[in-house]
């Protein structure tokens, strides 16, 4: 897994990872709450991750374009 979002002042962290269920590979992105509860919830998508946390993924896209990719 690879930490893909942690702002600062923020209990919620994106972590990336690359999955493969038999039908070749794609990305998940995992959505960490730090607080207190410890959820963590599983999406298809960057940018549904990047939704649930209220954030911006395009910086995150400028630097690793791969991320995109499904």
């Amino acid at each position: 897994m690879y930490l893909i979002h942690d702002a600062d002042n923020s209990n919620t962290q994106i972590w990336a990872s690359r999955e493969d269920y038999g039908h070749g590979p794609v990305w998940e992105f995992h959505v960490w709450d730090t607080s207190v509860t410890d959820e963590m919830r599983t999406c298809p998508s960057i940018g549904m991750a990047f939704e649930l946390v209220g954030a911006d993924p395009r910086p995150v896209l400028e630097i690793a374009p791969f991320l995109a990719d499904q």
